[in-house]
């Protein structure tokens, strides 16, 4: 009679990283604690966070006619709170394209780039990936 064993959990732990970035490189970055969704209320905050952080680095971009915002369809970026939130700070939507086999300019100039940086890396928890 053969046992019944469990198997090892082959899945490793994710975490989210949500990056804001301009021409001129990382505005603000948010880490979301793992087994977290993004919704569209944290996805309203991560914009009024960054909002104000690329108004402290450059308030030019904010006072003049405002900034364009390349975002894709995902629920919490259609949101209608979200919308209301980005018109209510100025923000002009470019919508992404729905798809595309080319790599779109964040995953060929941000995260193709993280990618090589953490290859063969472990993390043992967030203050890890944080650094």
């Amino acid at each position: 009679m053969s046992k019944h064993m469990s198997k090892s959990q082959i899945h490793q732990r994710k975490v989210l990283l949500t990056v804001w970035w301009g021409v001129h490189g990382i505005i603000k970055y948010f880490l979301l604690p793992t087994n977290e969704t993004i919704t569209d209320q944290t996805y309203c905050q991560y914009i009024q966070e960054m909002h104000e952080k690329l108004n402290i680095r450059c308030p030019v971009r904010i006072n003049r006619k405002g900034p364009i915002l390349l975002h894709d369809n995902t629920r919490p970026h259609a949101a209608r709170v979200t919308v209301m939130k980005l018109n209510e700070l100025g923000y002009e939507i470019l919508q992404h394209p729905q798809y595309s086999p080319d790599l779109s300019p964040t995953d060929f100039h941000f995260f193709k780039h993280l990618d090589h940086f953490i290859s063969g890396k472990t993390f043992s928890n967030t203050l890890d990936i944080t650094n």
